[in-house]
């Protein structure tokens, strides 16, 4: 079994998140797709690079992959592939299926390839559903300071409704104005 690093196909640390998982795919996607790319190992390369994507993007099969990655450099080859994993079964599957979906993708158009749901990997939230997001999220905020005030026969409700008002009106912000910044 010929084990391939993953984390060097991509370019990426052992420790990379999954947007910069996803970034390094996208841009070593547009790269070698063969539709784009007419050298003759852009094919191959590109399945590695869609392969990588798929194994790592998932946290079970990442962390099967760490795993083989961590015994393979801490042992000898042979030992590697003689190596009995219960959880290979999945990974294999997953490994396989990637395989398959590369090989569809791969066939695309670069054009069409761009258009798809794989590459389509940025969140599509526009910025106006972002304003809003932030807008209610301070709507919310002055109608916790609003039940307060203005429940006068029982304030411990009020506080409450205050105290979910803000949790729900700041989380909206955050959210929001995290997106904005991307």
């Amino acid at each position: 079994m010929e084990f391939i690093d993953y984390y060097k196909v991509l370019n990426i640390s052992e420790n990379a998140t999954l947007e910069e998982i996803k970034k390094a795919f996208r841009e070593l996607a547009k790269e070698f797709h063969p539709d784009k790319n007419k050298s003759s190992d852009a094919s191959l390369k590109f399945r590695e690079v869609f392969e990588a994507y798929e194994i790592l993007k998932d946290k079970i099969t990442k962390d099967i992959f760490d795993e083989r990655r961590k015994n393979f450099y801490n042992k000898k080859s042979a030992e590697f592939d003689n190596e009995k994993n219960t959880k290979s079964e999945t990974y294999e599957y997953v490994k396989k299926e990637a395989n398959k979906r590369a090989e569809y993708f791969s066939k695309m158009t670069f054009d069409d390839f761009l258009q798809s749901s794989i590459f389509m990997l940025k969140k599509v939230t526009s910025k106006f559903a972002l304003i809003l997001m932030f807008l209610f999220g301070l709507f919310m905020i002055f109608f916790g300071f609003f039940a307060l005030v203005n429940t006068n026969n029982n304030q411990g409700f009020g506080f409450l409704i205050m105290l979910f008002c803000f949790a729900f009106g700041g989380a909206l912000i955050y959210i929001a104005q995290n997106d904005l910044k991307k």
